[in-house]
């Protein structure tokens, strides 16, 4: 996993190098700075008791015994001052960095989402693909920060060890047996907080799936008075959600509290062993006092190293998962042959086509052929596999058996987005992206003109609605057609059709969540639609299939009947049982309107 990652990263920064080595130089001119006043208070102190080293002894012969004290008070004030300097440089490169990763992460996932086939956002669960792109991929923020954190407080860390060296490499020497005995706590917390961190993430994102369940089901919950029993899913969800993270906080102020029980140590060592050397004259005093305050300042980033290390594992799991989404291969993709389709499908076949889903058969041994120009309208029961023949039809899925093919070309053999490129599709559900009404209808074919969208507008018979709108072509719509009638929604999808002029249509129940008079309108624009165009179109009221030029009969994913209307009205028992229920229906709806 790390070294997919650090992969990622390095291509992330091909270009930026410069800020990497801004980076790794403030790093150095930290820890420099630390070694430096260090160095200074030596000096200074062993100057105060007559003690002069090589610096005191060259400063003092030119300058005086007194300056030496002043020019190293001066000189650590400069020192520090400088040390800030870096540090804010340091810090202020940090969040570019992490900007370019978390970008350039965000980016990835986006473009890997949308690469990733229709089966899995039917299947995986959107609480947690909502969570992978925003909250992994922001996790990845605390991750490089305290990565970078690591690595400057662990350039201060070695600095110091290397100027407490140069004055007493026995004492060092003690320093460094002692810091794996400090650093134990941490790597043992590390361990439980990594196995923890997938927890957490998973408790996460089932709220996440709680919540989305709320708002897409807010109608059916008022009307069941069913608030009280969500409010106590949500509120046990969540629970589970919070003791988790507060478990991970309590491993992480234990592995804190065992490190600061243990940092006293290395003093405590330092003051024994220094004092006995001192005594025996093999260390003077100045240099004992400044490697003690060597050993103490560098507590600090010790301790944070070990609190960034423990924040690593604590989001180890969104790094992993992270990893592992990027390496979702798609189910539907080009195989490493596939040819290119250059032209408008003449015959579109379905060959012994099945379809299952895990262990249940939606669909079995469906075989029929389709010319170009031909509109052949699905229908059936509920149940019955129209949906997902359609999907079959464009290769949003693979079928399990059989093959779907464009002039005898197995579909699975040609560019993916070629088919793509000849298929537009209305669905049940009107889709409208959170943008203007323009934006909503060039997103069927990015380079028309205003004058091509106005005029696909015309032909979906929405355009002097558009015109009444606050800003015409320029409202804003909300998320799913927030502000539209569901019939205005429609209409602006069959626009955007219109303006992609695909030769292959597939509608979906494009007017079965309309009132009557939305209805009337929508099913205007989608004749006008029709026209020239191989189209197929589930439709749950037959009398919406009056045009087609034949209908396809499902049952329990079979095909029981294949035809125009009036042969399947004499041929299919299922399909003229259909159509006699209708025929009754009709009219005592007729009446029912005209009452209401």
């Amino acid at each position: 996993m790390i070294e997919s990652i650090s992969q990622i990263i390095r291509e992330l920064f091909q270009k930026r190098k410069l800020l990497l080595v801004r980076f790794v130089i403030t790093s150095l001119g930290r820890a420099v700075t630390s070694m430096a006043v260090i160095f200074f208070i030596r000096e200074f102190l062993a100057s105060a008791v007559n003690e002069h080293t090589g610096f005191g002894n060259v400063v003092g012969a030119s300058l005086g015994p007194s300056a030496v004290l002043w020019l190293a008070a001066g000189l650590m004030l400069i020192t520090y001052l400088v040390g800030a300097l870096f540090f804010y440089d340091n810090h202020v490169v940090v969040q570019r960095i992490i900007k370019v990763i978390e970008l350039g992460f965000m980016e990835r996932v986006i473009r890997h989402l949308l690469k990733l086939s229709v089966p899995y956002a039917d299947h995986q669960s959107h609480g947690e693909i909502i969570q992978t792109v925003r909250t992994d991929v922001t996790q990845m923020r605390m991750v490089v920060q305290a990565v970078a954190r690591m690595f400057l407080e662990g350039a201060v860390v070695i600095g110091l060890l290397v100027i407490a060296t140069s004055m007493s490499p026995s004492l060092a020497m003690w320093v460094l047996l002692v810091l794996p005995v400090v650093s134990l706590p941490v790597f043992m917390v590390s361990q439980r907080l990594r196995v923890r961190s997938y927890t957490v993430r998973k408790t996460g994102y089932v709220l996440f799936d709680m919540i989305l369940e709320i708002l897409k089901g807010m109608r059916v919950i008022k009307t069941f008075q069913g608030e009280e029993i969500q409010t106590q899913m949500g509120l046990e969800k969540g629970r589970a959600f919070f003791d988790e993270l507060i478990d991970v906080a309590r491993l992480q102020a234990l592995g804190r509290v065992g490190m600061e029980s243990l940092a006293g140590l290395s003093v405590v060592i330092v003051v024994l062993v220094g004092g006995f050397q001192v005594m025996e004259g093999t260390l003077d005093w100045p240099s004992l006092l400044a490697f003690l305050m060597a050993i103490r300042v560098m507590h600090t980033p010790l301790n944070l190293m070990h609190q960034q290390y423990l924040e690593i594992h604590t989001y180890h799991a969104s790094l992993g998962r992270i990893v592992e989404f990027l390496e979702t291969v798609p189910e539907i993709q080009d195989r490493p042959d596939a040819e290119p389709l250059l032209s408008p499908p003449r015959v579109i076949a379905c060959d012994n086509v099945g379809f299952a889903y895990g262990d249940t058969n939606v669909l079995s041994e469906i075989s029929i052929s389709v010319n170009a120009g031909e509109t052949i309208g699905i229908v059936g029961p509920s149940g019955a596999g129209k949906t997902t023949l359609l999907n079959l039809m464009i290769r949003l899925y693979d079928p399990s058996s059989g093959s779907v093919r464009f002039d005898g070309r197995d579909l699975r053999n040609l560019r993916l987005n070629d088919v793509y490129h000849q298929v537009a599709i209305v669905a049940q559900e009107p889709f409208l992206f959170s943008t203007t009404v323009r934006e909503n209808i060039r997103c069927g074919r990015p380079s028309a003109t205003d004058s091509e969208i106005e005029e696909a507008a015309r032909s979906a018979f929405i355009h002097d609605e558009i015109l009444n709108f606050p800003a015409g072509y320029e409202t804003q719509i909300g998320v799913g057609g927030r502000g539209l009638s569901r019939g205005q929604a429609q209409r602006i999808n069959v626009a955007r059709a219109f303006v992609k002029n695909a030769p292959i249509l597939l509608l979906d129940e494009a007017t079965s969540s309309l009132d009557s008079v939305a209805e009337t309108h929508v099913q205007q624009a989608i004749e006008h639609l029709l026209e020239s165009r191989t189209s197929f179109v589930v439709a749950h009221r037959l009398s919406t299939l009056r045009n087609a030029d034949r209908l396809l009969v499902l049952n329990r994913g079979r095909c029981v009947g294949f035809g125009p209307h009036k042969d399947l009205l004499h041929d299919c028992p299922l399909y003229r049982q259909l159509w006699e229920s209708q025929q009754l229906a009709a009219p005592r709806d007729s009446r029912q309107i005209e009452q209401t």
